[in-house]
């Protein structure tokens, strides 16, 4: 097995990624040549010969080049990257803001033997360094040896916040130094020395070893199931791009499916407009929800999840076998996700939202996609202490009348000028009252609550959230109204945390403007005050230990033995909830560590 020394000086990619390039670049070399192929004549087949050899001429050597300038190595606290033809790049990527080491392996990497590593940093929004490909056991040596850097420095800080101040400095100006298991005799064992873990038995380190009990394991039948409750268009998509880039005509294609016994039926259908269109519908519906339990099947098959000391670890795919990492202290914010179908039968999806998130999730990773809700809960409390409250404080019912405005503008702005054209788009007004319908179920569904140290939001009614966002997460409470808002007294408040995405994110629209500016204030001096309980504890961010645990569930702090009743008589920083100005904190005594998120949070009241 490769051991620390052979990643100290750089290194290139698996030979057969030179393969896999120029595979994945003829699918693009086709789509161009497709027309001429099917419908050119014997000149234009000689052009298109002609273009595809300029093509390979280019390509080729390209891939060949990039292939031969690809380097990266690790040293001994960050991972460098070279790449770049015309253009060199040189990435450093520092070990300790590695959030996710991704690898995943694609069909014909997998069976080739081969891996994509993707790095995933805290605050970023895409991967900071891809390997395309290695083999797959050097795939997981790399993870294992970022992972010993990692323990490594954890337990450094944890010793200089447990020293004095002397240890501190002392432990700051020594070298960070890799733990025994990077050594060659710990890397092929594959475990972690007792000394390491501070525990009396030594902890298996392989990432790949999935022998620990998994926190959830979907069998087949429920990814099916699961595929069962989603639609997807992506099917129709690939049919109509094909027709219209293929210039097939659309009657060709009925003729087809309609020949023969089906004529008669064809004739029918096509006599009435509306049965067409019904059919149509019926159709597309069918056909969405087929592809959705492909898709689902395909990407969810064999999931796995489990946890490993303070990371979760989780395995899923047919075709591409994925297989990631999300710490635990990233973690920003817990969701709940669900349809009202899945709702009636009580399945629910539990995505985390955390810093550095992944584009291809719209910024929130899928931990359990498809389990009851007693079971996600009790998953969920691995992460964080959580318990659903049981009811949810109501919007201002005038939300249903805003809405429903919104919704009945946002028709006619349809129905009009499609009537012009044509006139049977009139009756489309005969959906405002299932307008209003779908407003009273925004209103019905859209509600908020706290509890302990948490603050929940749900809204939606096709998509239907819940966010659990903890206090302590929380970098911006805010107010805001807009000029119709105001008209009616309300106001919206929204909470944001780091990563926090653009889609889906935890908002309270429509409160009544009392409601929300004490919402806002006690969101604000629970957080104060836990802030306050932290500090005078000398306690990690991350941690929610004593009085500062008791600061942030109650809003009260716990009084200080030795300086009597100092913290319970602390008042609150005034704030003015008109210009929106920033409370003054108290003095840290100490550094903050550089993964807190808890550094005194904004608070902000604007009007639009």
């Amino acid at each position: 097995m490769a051991s620390l020394s052979d990643f100290s000086a750089p290194r290139s990619l698996h030979p057969l990624t030179l393969v896999m390039q120029f595979l994945r670049s003829l699918p693009a070399l086709l789509l161009l040549l497709a027309p001429t192929i099917i419908r050119g004549s014997a000149g234009e087949t000689r052009l298109t010969l002609t273009f595809a050899l300029m093509y390979a001429v280019i390509t080729v050597p390209l891939i060949i080049i990039r292939y031969l300038r690809f380097r990266y190595w690790i040293e001994d606290d960050e991972i460098v990257v070279h790449s770049g033809v015309l253009t060199r790049r040189k990435r450093n990527i520092p070990v300790d803001r590695i959030q996710n080491i991704e690898i995943q392996q694609s069909l014909l990497p997998r069976l080739m033997g081969m891996a994509q590593v993707r790095l995933d940093t805290a605050g970023s929004t895409s991967s900071e360094g891809q390997l395309e490909y290695v083999s797959l056991k050097e795939a997981h040596t790399i993870r294992r040896i970022v992972r010993e850097f990692q323990r490594a420095e954890q337990m450094q800080a944890s010793l200089a916040q447990t020293g004095g101040r002397q240890g501190n400095k002392a432990r700051a100006a020594a070298p960070l130094t890799p733990p025994p298991a990077l050594s060659p005799e710990g890397l092929q064992a594959g475990t972690l020395h007792a000394a390491d873990t501070g525990e009396g038995k030594a902890t298996p380190t392989n990432e790949g070893d999935e022998s620990s009990t998994p926190l959830l394991t979907m069998p087949p039948l429920r990814v099916v199931l699961m595929g069962a409750y989603r639609f997807s268009l992506l099917f129709i998509v690939l049919l109509l791009s094909a027709t219209q880039y293929l210039q097939l005509d659309p009657e060709q294609l009925a003729d087809l499916l309609f020949r023969g016994p089906l004529q008669d039926a064809a004739t029918v259908i096509a006599e009435s407009p509306w049965l067409y269109g019904s059919l149509v519908v019926f159709t597309a519906a069918v056909l969405s929800w087929l592809t959705g339990i492909l898709t689902t099947f395909v990407r969810y098959y064999g999931f796995k999840l489990w946890l490993e000391g303070d990371k979760l670890q989780r395995k899923h795919g047919l075709l591409t076998l994925q297989e990631g990492t999300i710490p635990l202290k990233r973690v920003q914010t817990l969701i709940l996700r669900s349809n009202p179908f899945m709702e009636l039968r009580g399945w629910f999806r539990l995505e985390l939202q955390t810093m550095g998130y992944d584009v291809d999730e719209q910024g929130y990773h899928v931990v359990v996609p498809f389990a009851q809700r007693n079971e996600l809960l009790s998953i969920a409390r691995n992460i964080r202490p959580l318990a659903l409250p049981e009811t949810f404080h109501s919007v201002s019912p005038i939300t249903i009348r805003r809405h429903f405005v919104r919704y009945t503008v946002a028709l006619l702005a349809i129905v009009i000028p499609l009537a012009q054209l044509w006139s049977t788009a009139w009756w489309g007004l005969g959906l405002v009252p299932f307008l209003g319908l779908f407003a009273y179920l925004h209103y019905r569904n859209h509600g908020y609550a706290t509890t302990g140290n948490m603050l929940f939001i749900r809204r939606g009614v096709i998509r239907r959230y819940i966010f659990a966002v903890p206090l302590d997460k929380m970098q911006v409470f805010m107010n805001r109204a807009s000029i119709f808002q105001r008209r009616l007294g309300l106001k919206s408040l929204s909470v944001d945390t780091a990563g926090s995405g653009s889609v889906a994110y935890p908002e309270i629209v429509d409160m009544p403007d009392a409601a929300a500016d004490a919402l806002l204030q006690t969101l604000h001096s629970r957080f104060q005050r836990y802030f306050r309980a932290r500090k005078d504890e000398g306690a990690p961010s991350d941690l929610l230990d004593g009085a500062a645990a008791k600061a942030f569930a109650t809003g009260k702090p716990e009084a200080d033995p030795t300086a009597g009743a100092t913290n319970a008589s602390d008042e609150d920083t005034p704030v003015n909830h008109e210009n929106g100005t920033q409370p003054t904190e108290p003095t840290p005594t100490e550094p903050t560590p550089p993964e807190a998120q808890a550094e005194p949070s904004s608070l902000s009241s604007t009007e639009k």
